[in-house]
C-alpha cells in the first residue's frame, strides 16, 4: 500500500505542471504575439516583458528558493509551502496581465528616441513591468521547489520517467489550451482575451492544489545519500565561483536551454508576419504540430534514458533540433507551408529529445542536495531564457530595422540556436557526474569545517 501511495503521489504531483502548461502558452505564445502585431509594441519591448520572468533568478531568487526550503521548512514541511506561496504569485498576475497590456500607450510613429522616452514615461508599461517581474517570482520559487521535491522523492533510475511524464503533461497542456484558445479567440476581443486569463487562472490554481497538498509528509528526513543543506546563502554562491566542474555544467545548462527556448516566443509572431497568419491561425498550427511531436519524444525518450543514457539522448535532441531549425529557415524564405509542416516536426523531435534528456540530467547532478543544486541549475536556466527571449525581440527588429525583411529578422534568430545547439554537443563530453559529485563534497566539507571554526 505504501508503494502504491507513492507512485500515486508522484503521478498527481507530475499534474502541477498542468497550470504551468496554461500560463506559460497562453503569455509566451498568445499574449506575446497579441503585444507585438495588435498591439504594435515593439519585439523588443513585448519579448523583453516576457522575459522579465526570468529575470529575478538571475539575480539569485531560484538559488535563495531552494536553499531556504533545504534549511528551513514551514509547519513541518520544507518544500510544498514554497510551491503554494509561488504558484498563487504567478496566478494572480497571470489574471492581471492581459488587461495591463491594453494600458500600454506608446508612440510608436516616431523616431527611436521617442519610441524610448514614450516608454520610459507609460504607467501602464511599468505597470506591466511589475506584473511579469511578480509573476517571475512566483515562477522561480514554485518551480525550484517542485524540482527539488522530485529530486527528494524519486531514486535516481526513474527521475526521466517523472521528469518526461511531468513536462509531457506541460506540453500537452499548453498544446490543447492553446487550439481551444485560438478557436474561442477567432472572434478576438480584448475582453475575450482577459476572460481566457481568469478561466486559466482558475484551473490552474484547482490542480495546482490538488497535484500538491498532501505529497509531502510532515517532519520527514530525506532518504540515504539526500542529505540535509546546511550552509549559508553566500557559501551556496561561493560554491558555485569557486568549483569549476559545478561551473562546466551550469554553463552547459545555460547553452542547452538558450538552444531549446530562445524561439518560443517568436514562433506566434513568425508566422503572423512570414506566412500572415492570423491568431487563431498560428495557435493551431505551432503548438500543436512542433509542440505535439516534441511532446511524443519528451515523453519517448523519458522512458527509454536508462537504456541509451542522457548523453546520447541530449546528442539526438542536438542534431535533429539544428536540422529543424534550418529546415524552418528554407521554408520561411521559400515561403512553403507544406515543408514548414515537415520542419516543424524534425524540430520538434530534438526539443524533446534534448529536454528531457537535459532536465533529468539537472535532477541526477546535486550530489545529495537537491535544493540549492536545483536553485544553481534553474539560474543557468533561467539566465539562458531570460537572454534567448529578450535577444530573439532585439535581433527581431534590429534585422528588421536594417533590412525590412521579416524573414531575415527570424532566420538570424534561428540561426543563433543552431550554432547553440552545436556547442552544446561541443561541451557535453566534459561533463561528468562522478567529478562533479566529488567536488561538491570536497567543497562542502571545507564549509562544514569552515562553520566549525567560526563556531
Amino acid at each position: 500500500m505504501n508503494k502504491f501511495i507513492r507512485v500515486f503521489n508522484l503521478a498527481r504531483l507530475s499534474l502541477f505542471q498542468i497550470g504551468f502548461g496554461i500560463m506559460l502558452g497562453f503569455v509566451q505564445d498568445i499574449l506575446n504575439r497579441v503585444m507585438i502585431k495588435e498591439l504594435f509594441l515593439p519585439a523588443t519591448i513585448a519579448l523583453g516583458l516576457i522575459s522579465l520572468k526570468e529575470l529575478l533568478a538571475i539575480l539569485g531568487v531560484k538559488v535563495w528558493a531552494g536553499n531556504l526550503s533545504d534549511r528551513h521548512s514551514i509547519l513541518g514541511y520544507r518544500r510544498t509551502p514554497y510551491i503554494l506561496i509561488g504558484l498563487l504569485s504567478c496566478i494572480v498576475t497571470f489574471i492581471l496581465a492581459p488587461s495591463a497590456a491594453y494600458e500600454v500607450r506608446l508612440d510608436g510613429t516616431g523616431n527611436l528616441v521617442s519610441i524610448i522616452v514614450s516608454a520610459l514615461t507609460d504607467v501602464g508599461l511599468w505597470k506591466l513591468c511589475f506584473i511579469f517581474l511578480a509573476f517571475g517570482f512566483g515562477l522561480q520559487v514554485a518551480t525550484t521547489a517542485y524540482y527539488a521535491l522530485i529530486a527528494d522523492m524519486v531514486d535516481e533510475k526513474d527521475i526521466g520517467k517523472i521528469a518526461g511524464a511531468s513536462w509531457t503533461l506541460m506540453v500537452l497542456t499548453a498544446i490543447i489550451s492553446n487550439y481551444s484558445i485560438g478557436t474561442y479567440l477567432k472572434v478576438f476581443t480584448p475582453e475575450r482575451l482577459t476572460q481566457v486569463a481568469e478561466i486559466g487562472g482558475l484551473i490552474c490554481l484547482v490542480t495546482g492544489l490538488v497535484a500538491v497538498l498532501g505529497v509531502e509528509r510532515r517532519n520527514v528526513m530525506l532518504g540515504t545519500g539526500k542529505e540535509k543543506h546546511s550552509i549559508t546563502f553566500p557559501q551556496a554562491i561561493r560554491l558555485l565561483a569557486s568549483s569549476p566542474n559545478t561551473m562546466l555544467f551550469a554553463f552547459y545548462i545555460f547553452i542547452s536551454i538558450f538552444a531549446l527556448f530562445a524561439n518560443e516566443v517568436v514562433m506566434d509572431p513568425f508566422g503572423a508576419e512570414v506566412f500572415g497568419m492570423k491568431v487563431s491561425e498560428t495557435t493551431k498550427l505551432f503548438k500543436p504540430m512542433m509542440g505535439g511531436t516534441q511532446l511524443i519524444f519528451m515523453l519517448l525518450t523519458g522512458f527509454l534514458l536508462s537504456r541509451i543514457g542522457t548523453r546520447r539522448g541530449a546528442y539526438i535532441g542536438n542534431v535533429f533540433g539544428a536540422v529543424g531549425f534550418g529546415m524552418i529557415i528554407v521554408a520561411g524564405f521559400m515561403h512553403d507551408l507544406a515543408f514548414l509542416r515537415i520542419a516543424l516536426v524534425v524540430t520538434g523531435i530534438g526539443l524533446g529529445a534534448a529536454s528531457v534528456s537535459n532536465i533529468t540530467m539537472m535532477m541526477n547532478m546535486t550530489a545529495g542536495r537537491s535544493g540549492i543544486y536545483m536553485g544553481l541549475w534553474g539560474t543557468a536556466q533561467s539566465l539562458a531564457i531570460f537572454l534567448g527571449h529578450s535577444s530573439a525581440g532585439v535581433i527581431r527588429d534590429l534585422v528588421f530595422y536594417f533590412s525590412g525583411n521579416h524573414m531575415l529578422a527570424y532566420a538570424a534568430i534561428f540561426t543563433l540556436e543552431i550554432i547553440a545547439f552545436t556547442i552544446s554537443s561541443l561541451v557535453l563530453p566534459h561533463v561528468s557526474k562522478e567529478a562533479f559529485e566529488a567536488e561538491s563534497h570536497a567543497r562542502m566539507s571545507g564549509f562544514s569545517a569552515s562553520s566549525e571554526g567560526d563556531g
